[in-house]
């Protein structure tokens, strides 16, 4: 990585914290550009050389969390569905701040475009091959596994202080086992 890339990744950290630390106490909308650049210590000129919009952060946030799903699918005993939901708690309990804010402020749609665009990069590094030779079929699959991961997070995020994350991974297993009736 050369200096200038360096430097490119490190403001982009700086934005992503400072952005996020805003996003803990105000409305995503009542944040500016100016605002987080000021806070990461940056001029708004760097933040539009790192980013276009507010939106950009939150997908480079995605990016950003994205090995620690890889990592909790990959630590499951097996690869069944039922077993998705204990990852996917698990997942959003190491980030549950970011769903968090992300949900109070109406971003939360914004998890199912980020699966959508990220699950068969997933796939591959978990599965290690695709679902199936046909790519339309594949694209369909992946589409309703977001969905699906979209509504276990948003689930979690309304019985995370209810539920342990024990207790909503079998909750959740136990609903996903029903599908065994359509067999």
């Amino acid at each position: 990585m050369t200096h200038q890339e360096k430097q490119k990744e490190q403001s982009k950290k700086w934005i992503a914290s400072a952005f996020f630390t805003l996003l803990q106490k105000k409305d995503y909308s009542a944040i500016t550009v100016s605002e987080i650049a000021k806070k990461a210590g940056l001029s708004r000129r760097t933040f539009y050389r790192v980013f276009s919009c507010k939106q950009d952060i939150i997908e480079y946030m995605f990016e950003e969390i994205f090995p620690d799903y890889i990592s909790a699918v990959n630590e499951l005993p097996a690869k069944k569905r039922e077993y998705l939901a204990v990852a996917i708690v698990g997942f959003v309990n190491k980030h549950l701040e970011f769903f968090r804010c992300l949900k109070k402020n109406h971003l939360d749609y914004l998890i199912i475009d980020f699966f959508d665009n990220h699950l068969a990069d997933g796939r591959d590094s978990i599965w290690e091959r695709p679902f199936s030779e046909n790519d339309e079929v594949e694209q369909v699959f992946l589409m309703t596994i977001s969905v699906e991961h979209y509504n276990i997070i948003r689930l979690w995020l309304e019985l995370y202080h209810k539920k342990t994350p024990e207790e909503m991974s079998k909750l959740i297993a136990d609903a996903l086992a029903l599908f065994n009736y359509f067999q």
